[in-house]
């Protein structure tokens, strides 16, 4: 609830500073860029029949796109995506078997929306940028095969949380429309997990928190 309560807000406050600020539009900024992926998860879990279960993400390359609206010298608001599939893996020292470790995908689409605060307006060479906002996570669900060759199907919920960024485009030549850019980019977020066979078992939740650089060109209009 206070997380909803806070995106919400967060939602709002952009809003309110976007709309009275359009009249003095600077133009569009499109940018495309690979985004490096690393999530923060290794977590250790109690399971039926085993003293533990370890689960860890392991780091992924994608690719993404955003279009940003600079209503301002200082202000810009920004909706923007990036998908990346970063493998989850689940391992445990099971009786009979030792230890297993199962891997598998997790596709992953981050939509974001910030608010952005252009540092550096009078530059004709940089644009430094500081942004915060909503990131909306898309996941795909984990399709495992245990060591009897049964699957394991674990369901995953979609999240609804907040980000923070900063990010430095560099203009190929003064005053030039074309710059080289590059960011960071740090999500809050969980996972809540369950196995489709166990219902019993309820949702587990996992911290998620995801940190992304990004390294593209921009095209301002």
């Amino acid at each position: 609830m206070k997380r909803t309560t806070l995106v919400l807000g967060t939602l709002l406050v952009c809003l309110a500073l976007a709309t009275p600020a359009g009249a003095a539009g600077r133009g569009w900024h499109l940018r495309v860029f690979a985004a490096g992926f690393d999530p923060s998860l290794d977590e250790v879990v109690p399971a039926v029949n085993l003293e533990e279960v370890r689960i860890t993400g392991e780091s992924d390359l994608g690719f993404g796109a955003s279009l940003e609206y600079q209503f301002s010298s200082l202000l810009g608001l920004e909706v923007g995506a990036f998908r990346a599939s970063p493998k989850v893996e689940i391992s445990a020292d099971i009786p009979g078997y030792g230890h297993i470790s199962l891997t598998d995908s997790m596709a992953t689409t981050v939509i974001t929306l910030d608010l952005d605060f252009h540092l550096t307006p009078g530059s004709p060479y940089f644009d430094f940028v500081l942004g915060a906002g909503l990131a909306s996570l898309g996941y795909g669900n984990l399709h495992y095969v245990d060591p009897d060759g049964d699957p394991l199907e674990i369901t995953v919920s979609n999240d609804l949380t907040y980000s923070a960024k900063a990010g430095l485009d560099i203009a190929l030549g003064k005053n030039s429309n074309w710059a080289a850019f590059g960011g960071l980019r740090y999500i809050w977020s969980d996972l809540e997990v369950a196995q489709v066979d166990a219902p019993s078992a309820g949702t587990a939740t996992l911290d998620f928190n995801i940190f992304s650089f990004s390294v593209g060109i921009a095209y301002s209009f």
